[in-house]
């Protein structure tokens, strides 16, 4: 999910969600045995948080929390995951935030945005990892309280950028 407002004003196309086979062909590479922190559900109907539930994971996350600012789930986790919001400005504040925390982690990207400098600039020094799908993954909305799936024609490729959970490059 990236609906995450961070006291800035939300772009309309910054809404869409993740959909639950775009988790799944992660999981062998989540242990069972961690928490994870679904942190990016502000403002959502938290289904990324129900997906990872269904999938059997212990996990912790809240709609009415603004990841940007302090709260006791970031201690809690053992593991940072989610789709973060596609525009810059909260973005950018994001992965800021996720070097200051150093927790592990796995989010969803445009894959275009690793080879910015702001992404370059932000994890000097990081060793990052990433898990390639060998197709896109497409995204859902939610409207007027229903999940609306899209047709699978986004236009750009996403990847799953790792911190402190592979240790190698991967592609699925």
């Amino acid at each position: 999910m990236v609906n995450l407002k961070c006291n800035t004003k939300l772009n309309i196309h910054d809404d869409f969600y993740t959909r639950k086979k775009t988790w799944e062909q992660i999981t062998q590479f989540i242990n069972k045995n961690k928490t994870i922190y679904e942190f990016c559900l502000l403002n959502s109907n938290e289904q990324s948080k129900k997906y990872f539930e269904e999938l059997g994971y212990n996990v912790i996350g809240n709609k009415n929390i603004d990841f940007l600012e302090y709260n006791k789930e970031e201690e809690e986790a053992d593991l940072l995951i989610s789709n973060i919001p596609f525009s810059n400005e909260i973005k950018i504040k994001i992965l800021k935030k996720l070097v200051e925390l150093d927790k592990p982690f796995i989010i969803i990207m445009n894959h275009m945005n690793t080879f910015t400098k702001y992404f370059k600039e932000i994890f000097e020094g990081k060793k990052l990892y990433y898990i390639t799908p060998s197709t896109k993954i497409h995204y859902d909305k939610f409207i007027n309280g229903e999940l609306q799936e899209t047709k699978n024609n986004t236009s750009f490729y996403s990847v799953y950028v790792c911190y402190k959970v592979i240790k190698n490059n991967i592609w699925i």
